[in-house]
């Protein structure tokens, strides 16, 4: 084996390549060994100058699984959520009672840590309880994988180490190339030692692992890489906007999209991607998904969750419940007993409580599975459906009842998908930029801590019991955690291109931020960030915000609740007017169906109310109680007919010249004075008849009726005369009809945009 050492763009990569280019032109076969993520970055680099053949580039893992199965070494593979799931199999054992997916995965990591450096259970150091647990349980998977006849990830590499190590193996390429790596651990150098023995290796690092004496050793022979122009921005958002309009001018001169890149820190890159769409950059997110974050897997995952935390979302995901969900979300409710009220008022309690026993899981546990992927069209038509069970056959493993959803959940965040972005301007985190350089880089929120190698203290073994890197080349054992990295992440990703670019903001909601001092040690010297071209048309001066036309509009017939919210926000109710569809009105449900129908009657017999009965048994009771007085009623009564404007009551009835109005409200209103406030029709019409047919009218008594409860008088004596609250609202409706009639539509911004269904066309929609 031959190791080549040299920092950061000091032509590693380059000498690999013309290794690579001469072997491969005598016809010889290659391997590139690298990180999954650089697979493409190698083979753009290798053909570059002209198609070849011969070099596969592979990731370690492939090498192991290539190597053992040349020589029928193989088993079965343990993949990633089933190691959780059998690491929480072994957790039940140790303490007999089932353990959360969040503690069976802290474990996994650990179990996942121990064996990457070769240690073993019994190798573990138990200076505290927490890691005598820790080993046993470790012993404990170790045995129930090796009944299961699998083998995990690491044990593909130990294999392979001791398959190279025997020699006993036909050499899979003439030469084996490593690149990319920050460094190697241990056993992948066994394993490169084993491989060198049969084949020519060359492994480039940016420093010697202790022990190892460099082949060759690479510096800045054409003199330091280019220095990197650092910017400050007054804000997050300032810097994101230049960063994508810098982006769209490189795209302009003719930049090929791969040859630029944008890293980030992982909590930035849904700000970037938001913008992205604004200034037309094809942004595009290299960071890996997982089976959640697929459109099948999260609609199953929304059932799952279902039970233990409904959400307008996960209602939204069934569509029996989608009217609930929208109920929810206008309301903004969650949680279980707030949407069992929600669904209890719009008649729909039976619907949900039927749908939250059947996610429970009963019976056989992988028919139960199957039957509820098959309940969701996307999912049992999806190509991820047999992934989707298998993760539900290991979570049976060691779950049943509602631990099974929870732990069938947890699995599927852990089922990574493959990465195959499409084209465009990667968006990277640090750990994405390893090993590949760009034409153009820009290093954006440079500030303290939001790069780096994340060393933390481990929760079962402690720092003192691990290893320094000196020691950890000579014996096994576990490294120390704290071995300062971050410096090295640092110098790398501000040399992944020939011109690197680093911004950073001075501030954000949270105060002022300070700029990485490793990247930027002279902050009191950075520019702001300078002008560029204008990208997105809303930055054009010239371009204010979108107004919609304002003209006139024949608006038509109107009633007087129809005025008042026209008062409120003419533009919303024209939007909301124009066709229906804006607003995305549905069908009403539960007591507003029930509400409906009657006004639709007009009048109520026995016969329409056997058929009102039959259509909401929920009511049947109430409308029976009640059934006198609503075959007295005029229902859905509008007054004056064919008048603009005129006021529609849901019921009146005329006793002897003494009217009464009936207003149903939800089942739940107790306060009618509540309920009627700032309504206009009722109070409004009881003028209009007192104030024209003052010989026929004696006077006017308004109730408010809930749907299922009893009538509940607005007042204890009838209106006989023209009120206080009677002429405000004349008022109101002849100020709000002269501007009706001229047909504007002017938009109103206030905290009426809360709730407008139409604020994404006005565009003036505000809050204060």
């Amino acid at each position: 084996m031959h190791l080549i050492v040299g920092p950061p763009a000091s032509g590693r990569t380059e000498l690999l390549l013309e290794k690579a280019r001469t072997a491969l032109k005598a016809r010889k076969r290659v391997w590139w060994l690298c990180l999954p993520h650089q697979r493409a970055y190698v083979y753009r680099r290798v053909a570059a100058e002209g198609a070849v053949l011969g070099l596969e580039v592979l990731s370690f893992q492939q090498a192991y699984y290539r190597l053992l199965a040349a020589s029928y070494g193989l088993r079965p593979i343990l993949t990633g959520p089933a190691r959780v799931a059998l690491v929480g199999e072994a957790l039940q054992s140790e303490s007999q009672s089932l353990p959360n997916p969040g503690e069976a995965r802290l474990f996994a990591r650990a179990v996942a840590e121990a064996k990457r450096y070769g240690v073993g259970p019994e190798q573990i150091p138990t200076p505290d309880p927490e890691s005598r647990r820790f080993k046993r349980v470790f012993q404990r998977y170790e045995e129930l994988k090796e009944a299961w006849g699998r083998w995990d990830y690491d044990d593909f590499r130990d294999a392979a180490v001791r398959l190279v190590e025997a020699a006993n193996f036909e050499p899979p390429a003439d030469l084996v190339l490593v690149d990319g790596f920050r460094e190697l651990l241990p056993l992948a150098l066994r394993f490169l030692e084993g491989l060198g023995r049969v084949s020519e290796v060359w492994v480039t690092l940016p420093e010697a692992p202790p022990g190892y004496r460099p082949h060759q050793v690479l510096s800045h022979t054409a003199g330091p890489p280019p220095r990197p122009q650092v910017y400050r921005a007054p804000n997050p958002v300032a810097e994101a906007r230049w960063v994508l309009r810098s982006l769209k001018r490189d795209l302009a001169q003719g930049v090929a999209p791969v040859d630029l890149a944008v890293v980030a820190p992982e909590s930035r890159l849904a700000a970037l991607l938001s913008l992205a769409d604004e200034y037309g950059v094809p942004l595009v997110d290299y960071t890996p998904r997982t089976a959640a974050d697929t459109p099948e897997g999260r609609l199953l995952l929304d059932l799952l969750e279902l039970p233990d935390y409904p959400t307008p979302t996960r209602l939204l995901a069934i569509p029996d419940l989608a009217p609930l969900g929208r109920a929810a979300l206008d309301a903004g409710l969650a949680g279980l007993a707030p949407i069992q009220r929600l669904a209890q008022q719009m008649g729909l309690h039976a619907q949900l409580s039927a749908w939250l026993e059947r996610l429970e899981p009963t019976g056989d546990l992988e028919a139960w599975a199957r039957s509820l992927m098959d309940s969701i069209p996307e999912v049992r038509a999806g190509p991820r459906r047999d992934l989707l069970l298998e993760r539900a056959k290991e979570a049976g493993r060691i779950a049943y009842g509602p631990d099974f959803r929870r732990w069938w959940a947890a699995l599927l965040s852990e089922t990574y998908e493959p990465v195959r972005p499409p084209g465009g301007v990667p968006l990277l985190t640090p750990t994405l930029a390893s090993g590949v350089r760009f034409a153009r880089l820009y290093l954006t929120y440079a500030v303290e801590g939001a790069y780096g190698a994340g060393e933390r203290e481990d929760y079962f073994i402690p720092e003192e019991e691990r290893l320094a890197l000196e020691e950890l080349y000579a014996r096994i054992g576990l490294p120390r955690r704290f071995l300062g990295r971050d410096r090295l992440i640092l110098h790398e990703l501000a040399t992944r291109a020939q011109s690197v670019t680093i911004t950073y903001p001075e501030a954000d909601q949270g105060g002022p931020l300070e700029p990485e001092a490793v990247l930027i040690p002279n902050p009191q010297q950075v520019p702001r960030i300078p002008a560029i071209p204008i990208g997105s048309r809303l930055e054009l001066p010239q371009s204010a915000a979108y107004r919609p036309l304002s003209g006139p509009i024949t608006l038509g017939s109107a009633s007087v609740e129809d005025l008042r919210r026209y008062d409120e926000c003419g533009f919303r109710f024209w939007a909301e007017r124009l066709g229906g569809g804006l607003q995305q009105r549905q069908e009403p449900t539960g007591w507003r169906a029930l509400v409906r129908e009657l006004r639709a009657l007009k009048r109520l017999n026995e016969a329409r109310l056997e058929a009102l009965s039959k259509r909401f048994p929920e009511a049947e009771d109430w409308l029976r109680a009640h059934q006198e007085l609503l075959f007295s009623l005029h229902l859905g009564f509008t007054w004056p007919e064919n008048a603009l404007p005129h006021a529609r009551v849901d019921a009146a009835v005329n006793r002897g010249g003494e009217y009464s109005f009936y207003t149903f409200a939800p089942p739940d209103t107790h306060d009618p004075g509540e309920f009627m406030q700032g309504r206009w029709g009722e109070l409004w019409l009881a003028g209009y008849l007192l104030e024209h047919s003052p010989r026929q009218v004696k006077g006017v008594r308004l109730w408010v009726w809930p749907v299922l409860g009893s009538p509940l008088a607005l007042h204890d004596r009838p209106i006989t005369q023209i009120t206080g609250p009677i002429r405000w609202r004349n008022e109101k409706v002849r100020a709000a009809l002269e501007r009706y009639r001229r047909g504007e539509v002017e938009p109103n911004p206030g905290f009426i945009c809360l709730g407008c269904s139409v604020r994404d066309v006005c565009r003036e929609g505000k809050v204060g």
